[in-house]
């Protein structure tokens, strides 16, 4: 019986072994995912941080081109205000009233039926 009871004893500790040895494969496994899921959640953490900041910049960048935009918008009006104004000028010059003025006002000439009269002084 002795025999018997020594092997059973022996059967019992190799269980226990066995049994410890799963428990302990178990927790280290258990450890595993849990450093994996936290590793993973720091990550997405990571990613979600800086896809956040680039979509923070690129607003940015949204608002300084819509007022640039708007700037040349205004810039643009102002310029084909002045192209206008100068075309304007220019029919105006091109007619015989405008011409005959600057010849009256900086040249100083007269039509020949005219008569000058100069302020004594």
């Amino acid at each position: 019986m002795r025999n018997s009871e020594q092997n059973f004893e022996d059967r019992m500790a190799m269980a226990r072994i066995d049994r410890e040895a799963r428990a302990s494969k178990a927790k280290k496994e258990r450890r595993q995912r849990k450093a994996s899921v936290i590793t993973l959640v720091i990550v997405a953490v990571f990613l979600l941080g800086g896809m956040g900041y680039y979509i923070h910049s690129l607003k940015e960048k949204e608002a300084s081109y819509l007022n640039r935009e708007s700037e040349l918008a205004s810039e643009i009006a102002q310029e084909e205000s002045i192209a206008e104004n100068l075309e304007n000028e220019s029919r105006l010059r091109q007619t015989l009233k405008y011409i005959e003025q600057i010849a009256r006002e900086k040249l100083g000439l007269v039509f020949p039926d005219e008569v000058i009269v100069k302020p004594s002084e």
